[in-house]
């Protein structure tokens, strides 16, 4: 959830800061607009604050079951770019997050199977 939430705040961060493109001519000015803005450093931030926690995760859990769990990102970003970004996910979207979360169950009750 972390993860979705530092996604959201840098997809703000960048939309606001008023660079309609990216090249290698306004290279320079993007990375400085961005790093100007504050949701990009709250980003920063909570992706640093994830990576410790992952790492935790990592030390206690099977990273067999760990990395199909961290895929709960790939259903809460769609959630929160149509609640905070407006956007839209069209119903072939929402088959793949059903089949994702299928997954995650899946592959969390294959551990209890093997015990």
């Amino acid at each position: 959830m972390l993860e979705s939430i530092a996604q959201i705040c840098m997809k703000k961060g960048l939309s606001q800061g008023g660079i309609s493109s990216i090249g290698f001519n306004n290279l320079f000015e993007f990375a400085f607009t961005a790093l100007s803005s504050w949701l990009i450093w709250v980003g920063i931030l909570i992706y640093i604050i994830n990576f410790v926690l992952w790492l935790i995760i990592l030390y206690r859990i099977d990273l067999s079951i760990a990395v199909p769990v961290g895929s709960t990102v790939y259903i809460f970003i769609p959630i929160l770019a149509i609640i905070f970004l407006h956007e839209q996910v069209n119903p072939l979207r929402w088959v793949g997050i059903v089949l994702i979360i299928m997954g995650i169950h899946f592959t969390s009750q294959s551990k209890k199977e093997a015990a």
